[in-house]
């Protein structure tokens, strides 16, 4: 028994006549009929009821009917499945994230790659800056969004996102009257502070405080910009956030322009220099595709009022 035999069958099943079948398979009648009969006997079994005048199924050929029916079309499926995912149409792909790549970038970048690849199945892994390049590396993660730079000669970047700082201060802070603040004015203010190896924002903070000659007074470390935030508006003190954190919306909470030696912040894609996944490339076209429309966000922000 073949898969041509079986469709042969189908084909005689479905017209009840050799000679439509064979018609209907760009064959002639003879060929058909030797398959047919090779069939029979590969499973000792009677599968058609032969007149002059018709064709009819068998109790067995009813039920291989039905058998090949399924076995076609599962055959059908395979090939489909197999055909989008070398399109990368299809898969699964598992994606590394730190939280500051959803306050814009990321849920654009899953809009977009759902619209084209809408048959892609995506799981999402929270993890600390430092994490997603362990992760990559380990093959826990397809892809990973980091802030560079990245040592790690197994990976390969490409450059999203680059944003400046912005000053967060309580509502009923003297700053939140400023239309924009020298980071140099921070020099006795208390400061909640990312967590030193969690995130390369600290050491860029701290690097530009000292640049304009001071050491941040710091009072509270956290890993998260929320937790950041939360302490400011308690009152705790002032923080440097990259400026779409303020996107999220903070009741209670000014930003202000800073300005000073502060670098941009930067966000960038990550992913293994060996993985030649369709599905990962069809992911990292959709993320080019974003970087690009959220080029539109305003990167220097306006002071508030």
């Amino acid at each position: 028994m073949n898969l041509r035999s079986l469709r042969y069958f189908v084909a005689v099943a479905e017209e009840l006549h050799f000679t439509k079948a064979a018609a209907r398979l760009h064959i002639s009648q003879p060929p058909l009929s030797r398959h047919i009969q090779n069939l029979e006997r590969a499973l000792n079994s009677k599968l058609l009821k032969r007149t002059r005048r018709r064709v009819e199924l068998t109790a067995s050929g009813a039920l291989l009917y039905r058998h090949a029916i399924s076995i076609i079309e599962a055959l059908q499926q395979a090939v489909d499945d197999v055909r989008r995912s070398e399109r990368g149409e299809t898969g699964r792909i598992v994606i590394g994230f730190f939280i500051g790549a959803t306050y814009r970038l990321l849920p654009d970048i899953l809009r977009v790659f759902r619209t084209q690849v809408p048959n892609a199945e995506l799981a999402l892994r929270e993890l600390t800056i430092a994490q997603v390049p362990e992760a990559l590396a380990a093959g826990t993660v397809d892809v990973g969004f980091l802030r560079p730079p990245v040592s790690n000669p197994l990976l390969q970047t490409r450059l999203l996102l680059r944003e400046p700082f912005m000053l967060a201060v309580a509502a009923h802070s003297r700053f939140s009257r400023m239309r924009q603040v020298s980071l140099a004015e921070l020099s006795q203010e208390p400061f909640v502070m990312f967590q030193p190896g969690v995130s390369v924002l600290y050491n860029q903070i701290m690097g530009a405080c000292l640049k304009v000659g001071f050491t941040p007074k710091i009072v509270q470390e956290a890993r998260h910009p929320e937790t950041l935030i939360g302490l400011v508006r308690s009152g705790a003190g002032v923080t440097l956030v990259p400026a779409s954190v303020r996107l999220r919306g903070s009741s209670g909470i000014a930003f202000k322009p800073i300005t000073g030696p502060l670098p941009q912040t930067e966000i960038a894609v990550a992913w293994r220099r060996s993985n030649d996944s369709p599905l990962l490339k069809a992911f990292l076209s959709a993320a080019k595709t974003s970087a690009k429309e959220v080029k539109g966000f305003r990167r220097d922000p306006q002071p508030s009022k």
